[in-house]
């Protein structure tokens, strides 16, 4: 095969079904988690020291957990028979994902919140609104990440891609067949991120103009 014979429709549809289990993932995990976050930040920034130290340690715990061991330990624990898939619909590769990227949601978004406590703290709004776009870039991390997924069976875009790279016989096409893929993946973090600038934007605009009409 060549490249022009993988660069197909068929290609196109199976890695846009790959990227829908990527995003889906993406999007539970950070609604899941990042309200847990928000918890745990704000016990740390307002709780007595008989609860922040202990939610501090654990959140340092979380970022000891490097994704891919979570989803390999995860990968031999649950299975379509585990109870907690019934959540899921069934859909185990999306419960690894989701479960697999828990930790590490729960620990940056714990750090993001915990600044924007301290930045809300000296007055600072705007700094404080940098929260939105860290959320974005929690997105596009997550999403980014669940491509280790592959390696575990998962049919995400990943595998998709890994499997119609095998293939093409030529090192050369290949090369250029991953770089084609790079190029997508950049484009679709690129356009998951413009909602969350939208967002700030106008949220960054009434901060503005808050502080204006108070002066």
């Amino acid at each position: 095969m060549t490249l022009f014979d993988v660069l197909s429709l068929d290609f196109l549809l199976s890695f846009l079904r790959g990227l829908t289990l990527n995003i889906s993932a993406s999007l539970i995990v950070l609604a899941a988690a990042l309200p847990l976050s928000y918890a745990l930040a704000l016990g740390m920034h307002a709780g007595p020291a008989l609860l922040s130290r202990p939610l501090r340690a654990f959140v340092n715990l979380l970022h000891t957990l490097p994704v891919f061991v979570v989803l390999f330990f995860m990968s031999g624990v649950l299975s379509e028979e585990s109870s907690i898939d019934t959540l899921f619909a069934g859909n185990l590769p999306l419960m690894l994902l989701v479960i697999g990227h828990t930790p590490y949601v729960l620990a940056y978004g714990s750090d993001q919140f915990l600044t924007m406590f301290d930045r809300q703290q000296r007055g600072n709004r705007h700094e404080a609104l940098l929260i939105i776009p860290s959320i974005g870039r929690a997105l596009q991390m997550v999403m980014s990440s669940s491509c280790f997924g592959a390696a575990l069976g998962v049919p995400e875009a990943m595998s998709v891609v890994i499997y119609t790279a095998a293939q093409l016989a030529d090192e050369g096409e290949q090369i250029l067949f991953f770089v084609v893929v790079a190029l997508m993946f950049v484009l679709v973090l690129r356009i998951c991120l413009i909602p969350f600038r939208i967002v700030h934007i106008a949220f960054d605009r009434r901060a503005a103009l808050a502080s204006d009409g108070a002066v």
